[in-house]
């Protein structure tokens, strides 16, 4: 099974050069003591005009896209810019509030028009600013994942965002990407950008999942329009909050300053999430410890869909892989597309355990039977700790 196709296109990878330059450039013995600052580049080709495609974006509102265009005003140069703060984007903008900001801001991530790319913090763990990249046209799943490592997790902190468009907009996108997934596409397969775009007619018509363009597919973009506005909404965050947008901490969270009742689709909300927990058939699996966060999480989403019974063999073979391959000095460059592949092996039952998935499972084993001696042992150690105690009191 040969990992034949990279999951980044080469323009990615030019640009992941380019964003560590501006890292360095944060980072910079002159600016040691300087404020901390966020940094912006804009990619894509210099032009006056607005990208016709960010109108044609499905999910947008029309704040959403001029926040975009505003944000683009601020990029104009031939290198990073500062990246302007949330009041400037407000009074640019027109828009009554920082909160309106922070919420298409929060839209525009989630639908892959902007990327967190970096939070650079110096040698003394002290915040320099984040890096962020504006595209002229939603960037692949892809390629957000390789930029923006956090991108799967922000959209699950959006679940339970202040506003309910951007809980909505995150639903949908995490949705499209789960049924694409059960449906047994390789979501981190690469595309050709010709093709993208000229998928990006059809997209606007009708589903095109095998050349997803948009971020939401037709089934889960009519669900999102459908459903109702709840009764009540948040009505204002606090200012000193609002950049919490930015953070990719999963313990961030908007402080409200007025308040709220729970809406019944926020309930609703929480009670599936706290049901999909429950029910998840792969919280016991053991995974390898060189995937990343949001890779991780999609290797979660294709396990949901492989043979319950294969699960963790389909994860040894995985992990014996993946340690073959980097002791040849030619790792896999895409772990999660590998993965879909193997469980759809399972799925045609034409997956094989070979000695590589047994290796690693019999040192799983091993380690499982270690630490039972080792509960046993502490078991046997407080018992007769606590006899030793009641002897002494007698």
């Amino acid at each position: 099974m040969a990992d034949s196709e990279p999951p980044i296109r080469p323009e990615t990878r030019a640009l992941d050069t380019y964003i560590q330059a501006t890292v360095d450039q944060l980072l910079a013995p002159g600016l040691a003591g300087a404020r901390a600052d966020d940094s912006l580049l804009f990619l894509g080709n210099w032009h006056d005009a607005m990208p016709r495609l960010i109108f044609q974006d499905p999910v947008l509102q029309p704040v959403d896209t001029r926040i975009w265009g505003v944000i683009k005003i601020a990029a104009a140069g031939s290198g990073p810019t500062a990246f302007p703060t949330y009041k400037q984007i407000a009074r640019t903008a027109n828009v009554g509030s920082e909160a309106t900001v922070a919420r298409a801001m929060a839209i525009l991530r989630a639908t892959r028009w902007l990327t967190l790319c970096r939070r650079v913090r110096d040698g003394q763990g002290r915040f320099r600013g984040n890096v962020y990249a504006l595209h002229d046209e939603p960037l692949p799943l892809a390629d957000t994942i390789h930029l923006d490592q956090a991108y799967l997790q922000f959209l699950h902190q959006c679940l339970k965002h202040a506003h309910a468009q951007v809980r909505k907009v995150a639903t949908a996108v995490l949705g499209t990407t789960e049924d694409d997934v059960q449906a047994g596409r390789t979501v981190t397969k690469p595309g050709n950008p010709l093709d993208r775009r000229l998928s990006s007619v059809q997209a606007l018509q009708d589903d095109a999942p095998a050349s997803r363009f948009f971020s939401v597919s037709a089934h889960r973009l009519q669900k999102l329009k459908s459903e109702p506005e709840p009764l009540h909404e948040v009505k204002s965050v606090g200012p000193q909050n609002l950049k919490c947008v930015r953070s990719t901490s999963s313990s961030c969270s908007l402080n409200k300053t007025t308040t709220t009742t729970t809406t019944p689709g926020a309930a609703s909300e929480k009670r599936e999430s706290n049901e999909t927990a429950a029910e998840d058939p792969t919280t016991a699996l053991i995974f390898p410890d060189n995937l990343n966060a949001d890779e991780h999480g999609l290797a979660r989403m294709y396990l949901r869909h492989a043979p319950g019974p294969l699960r963790q063999d389909i994860l040894d073979e995985f992990a014996g892989r993946l340690r073959s391959a980097d002791k040849q000095g030619a790792p896999i460059r895409n772990p999660v597309g590998y993965l879909a592949r193997l469980c759809q092996a399972a799925a045609g039952e034409t997956f094989k355990l070979t000695s590589l998935g047994l290796e690693v499972q019999e040192a799983r084993e091993q380690e499982t039977r270690l630490e039972h001696m080792r509960a046993l042992s502490r078991e046997r150690g407080e018992a007769q700790l606590k006899e030793f105690e009641r002897r002494r009191r007698e």
